[in-house]
């Protein structure tokens, strides 16, 4: 919890620079103090507060072992077993956790300075990025927004512990679709990883599935040969597609770190592996570890013939395979062959902090097996003493608000039995772990239904985490919120997955923060350890990332006042009560879209086609699009900001929201293309000729503005875009949305032009 000694943040100065202003007592040098003995992320701490005093003061900052005689103001920074402000003659610090910092005004004589110890390397540099932000700087995930005028150099009267609310926070990385950071290169990654600690953030999630080429495999002689992004679906980059100018040369969107698929498998292979490595050594850099993330219940297809009666996975592009309905979790064969992953993972990435593997599988036969999986790990680990199968099955049939109801809330926990049998089985199988580079992995184990949580801390292997996933979308979890209060959190470092923006509702602009609030509530009062985000896009989610940042160790921190914040500080004051309008709206629409509009622009081939049948435009996405033009129309209202900073940040605002509205008007005229056209195809086959050429006529007309509003929309969209992500969003819609409206629209008119022969 966050700790006070003393707290006083007050105007004056006890050393003041006040260039060119007379009479001001002028600081000449500041020094920042850190050991000789301080390691390479302490020295990088020291290095950023220079950067930043010199940036926000114009004073001249230098990096010293001990203080010299000459300088006006000191900044001494370390650990406590190391930390330099024993010159000063403080030798004691309060206690800390190795996640704790102190920021304490100090003096020594006649020169002030600033204490910064941190119970770690990491907690030293979260010290310099808190104080940072006392002066007055702003980090958004796109990069800092300094104070729009320089100000004098002050040296805050301070004197306060920091300890964090939630010790994990997590960033996803990698995962799927162009529109997440699967498609990032380094250069993309190095500078949001470089925000995500100064917001403090302390791990990331490294994920790979098995088509990816991020982890090749070897097993019982037959090697892995294929991998690809994006399930094998691909992008080109053509010059008639809107948003073309943000792809130069590019002839196909790709990640830029990896060679194309044409290069071969084993150059994709390790240049994916590669990539990784690189990844979790950049994160390492910044203070925060890295967790591998992977599955051992599907393979890539190249393993089917040693998969136990191995059958396609339903999954987008059909890459994978898992054990059909004859596999049993306990068939030896079986286990040797995720065994097998599970050590090509730790010695691939030893360098890695932690591991995790989901349980979650709904196979027919695996939930058949629920029974003898119990029976196994009763007699391992004693679990009837705890619960029994029959109050595990009642409580599943009656969980509440669940999609799909009791039959498959009652299918979801037998498969998970089975499937928690046979990864804790494997796990601590003899020939894994000791038989790796990394005989003592930290397990983080994922996705297991809640019904099982009272057997956990018996069945879990000793240093193993759980991660959480109540349901895909924050609307959706508060309906079922009841659920924390079951977590063996007490017992089992227990992290929750919260989505900021879920690949369901898409490319539309969302902000989940209200929400998330109250669930941060709730992991609090239950003792969770922490969170993960789930996003693909991420430049809608500055507002929600500095809020979770903050309230990872405030637990006082509201939506409402980080967003005040952030926008005073960006934006100007004046900019305040339109954009909170804004984003109010824009909760709202979050709101509602994650309720009915599951789907809605998926990124997937049917990303637009899905809404081409005949039928009204629904009450319900009328409703959502109003709600966008109101958060457009407060964006509106705010006053030009001075700063290019604050302009670039309502700029975005107002191309999402406009790109938004054109998307939902896009819509619209598919919906009545496809209403006029099936109404000429009855005309037609009822011979009414006359009829046949007005409705088809009219869905020419509205194919034709479908099209060109869609045209519009990815433009301005991509007037605002800032990552790899957005572009990513950008070339999925040119393929999924204006490619095939435009196809669409040439049919008819050729249909049209056919007819007026």
């Amino acid at each position: 919890m966050l700790r006070q000694n003393a707290l006083v943040v007050s105007a004056t100065a006890l050393c003041v620079l006040a260039r060119g202003v007379s009479g001001s007592a002028q600081t000449k040098s500041i020094e920042v103090v850190v050991s000789k003995e301080a390691d390479r992320l302490e020295q990088f701490a020291a290095s950023e507060l220079t950067r930043y005093l010199e940036r926000l003061f114009a004073v001249p900052a230098s990096i010293v072992s001990r203080p010299s005689t000459t300088a006006d103001c000191l900044f001494l920074l370390g650990t406590p077993g190391h930390h330099p402000g024993r010159v000063l003659g403080e030798e004691t610090f309060p206690p800390l956790s190795d996640q704790g910092f102190l920021l304490r005004k100090t003096s020594a004589g006649d020169k002030p300075g600033i204490i910064i110890v941190g119970g770690s390397p990491a907690a030293t540099m979260w010290g310099v990025y808190e104080l940072v932000e006392q002066y007055g700087v702003r980090y958004l995930l796109s990069g800092d927004v300094y104070p729009e005028k320089q100000r004098e150099f002050v040296l805050p009267e301070i004197d306060k512990v920091f300890e964090p609310v939630f010790r994990a926070r997590w960033w996803r990385t990698m995962g799927d679709f162009p529109m997440g950071t699967e498609a990032w290169g380094m250069a993309d990654y190095r500078p949001l990883i470089d925000q995500l600690a100064k917001l403090k953030f302390n791990r990331i999630r490294v994920g790979s599935s098995p088509s990816q080429p991020f982890l090749h495999l070897e097993i019982k002689g037959v090697k892995q040969q294929y991998a690809t992004l994006w399930y094998g679906y691909r992008y080109p980059i053509t010059d008639d597609m809107p948003g073309r100018g943000l792809f130069g040369e590019q002839t196909e969107f790709w990640n830029p770190d990896l060679p194309m698929p044409e290069a071969g498998y084993e150059q994709l292979a390790a240049a994916g592996r590669r990539h990784c490595h690189e990844l979790i050594a950049y994160a390492h850099s910044r203070g925060m570890e890295a967790s591998f993330v992977a599955a051992v219940t599907d393979f890539p297809k190249e393993f089917r013939s040693i998969v136990p009666d191995a059958r396609s996975v339903q999954q987008l592009g059909e890459l994978t395979v898992a054990p059909g309905p004859t596999a049993r979790p306990d068939d030896p064969e079986l286990a040797e062959i995720a065994g097998t992953v599970i050590r090509t993972i730790l010695d691939t990435y030893p360098e890695a902090d932690s591991y995790g593997f989901p349980v979650g599988t709904e196979w027919p036969s695996w939930i058949d097996l629920y029974q003898f999986a119990w029976r196994e790990l009763d007699q391992r680990y004693g679990i009837e003493d705890v619960i029994s199968l029959e109050e595990v099955l009642r409580r599943a049939s009656q969980r509440a608000d669940y999609p799909g109801g009791p039959a498959r809330s009652v299918a979801e926990v037998k498969g998970h039995i089975t499937g928690l049998y046979f990864l804790t089985r494997v796990w601590t199988s003899p020939e894994v772990l000791s038989k790796s580079r990394k005989p003592d992995a930290p397990l983080v184990v994922y996705e297991v239904a809640e019904e099982l949580y009272p057997i956990l801390p018996r069945v879990l292997p000793v240093n193993t985490e759980l991660a959480i996933v109540v349901d895909y979308n924050p609307t959706r979890v508060l309906r079922r919120r009841h659920v924390l209060a079951s977590t063996p959190a007490k017992e089992v470092p227990t992290t929750m997955v919260l989505t900021l923006h879920d690949d369901s509702v898409g490319v539309v602009p969302v902000l989940t923060t209200g929400a998330l609030h109250q669930l941060v509530g709730d992991m609090r009062e239950h003792g969770v350890s922490g969170f993960c985000t789930r996003q693909w896009m991420i430049s809608d989610h500055d507002p929600c990332v500095a809020y979770l940042s903050k309230a990872a160790w405030d637990p006082g921190a509201t939506p409402q006042a980080i967003y005040v914040d952030q926008i005073d500080a960006v934006c100007g004051q004046t900019a305040v009560e339109p954009m909170l309008e804004a984003f109010g709206e824009l909760e709202a629409v979050t709101t509602a879209l994650e309720d009915h509009g599951m789907g809605f622009s998926f990124p997937v081939p049917t990303m637009m086609t899905q809404h081409w049948n005949p039928g009204p435009f629904s009450k319900e996405l009328a409703e959502d699009r109003d709600g966008y033009r109101r958060a457009l129309a407060a964006v509106r209202r705010v006053p030009e900001p001075r700063g290019e900073q604050g302009r670039a940040y309502v700029r975005y605002w107002i191309g999402r929201l406009e790109f938004a509205v054109a998307y939902f008007d896009a819509v619209e005229a598919v919906k009545k293309a496809a209403t006029a056209e099936k109404a000429a195809g009855d005309a037609k086959q009822n011979g009414d000729e006359r009829e046949y050429r007005a409705k088809l006529a009219e869905a020419v007309a509205q194919a034709n503005a479908a099209e060109t509003t869609a045209f519009g929309a990815i433009e301005t969209f991509a007037g605002v875009a800032k990552n790899q992500a957005d572009r990513g969003a950008i070339a999925t819609m040119a393929e999924y949305v204006y490619r095939p409206l435009k196809r669409k629209a040439e049919e008819l008119r050729a249909e049209q032009a056919q007819g007026d022969r």
